[in-house]
């Protein structure tokens, strides 16, 4: 077997792997999310959701240390829609309905947090 037919079997295996995993990684978020609202504790241990001033609730992941001192605030998230699994969304939904109040709502992996008022115009 030739030297450069060992190394492309390697090869092959990972790369496989790599676009495998970039797939799975497509598959789980949705577009950019870019929302101003009100930041409120979410009823979940950890869990912040900010409200948006057309009403829609976005359900916030991720960074949650630096969303606790903002409660209150008016903030603007930046991040990405998440599309959660059947078990996470079932796990997660009687809260969100709760704190939804019959509005649609969004789950996003939290980018970058902004205050813009240190209090809730709402």
């Amino acid at each position: 077997m030739s030297r450069f037919f060992r190394i492309t079997l390697q090869l092959v295996p990972l790369a496989l792997l790599v676009l495998f995993s970039l797939q799975l990684c497509a598959q789980d978020t949705g577009g950019q999310v870019n929302v101003t609202g009100c930041l409120k504790q979410g009823g979940e241990k950890g869990g912040y959701y900010v409200m948006s001033q057309d009403g829609k609730m976005y359900e916030l992941m991720g960074k949650t240390g630096e969303l606790a001192k903002h409660v209150n605030h008016t903030v603007s998230v930046t991040g990405q829609q998440v599309k959660l699994s059947q078990a996470q969304e079932e796990k997660l939904e009687p809260s969100e309905k709760v704190e939804a109040s019959g509005s649609s709502y969004v789950d996003v992996r939290v980018g970058d947090v902004k205050m813009v008022s240190a209090n809730c115009s709402q």
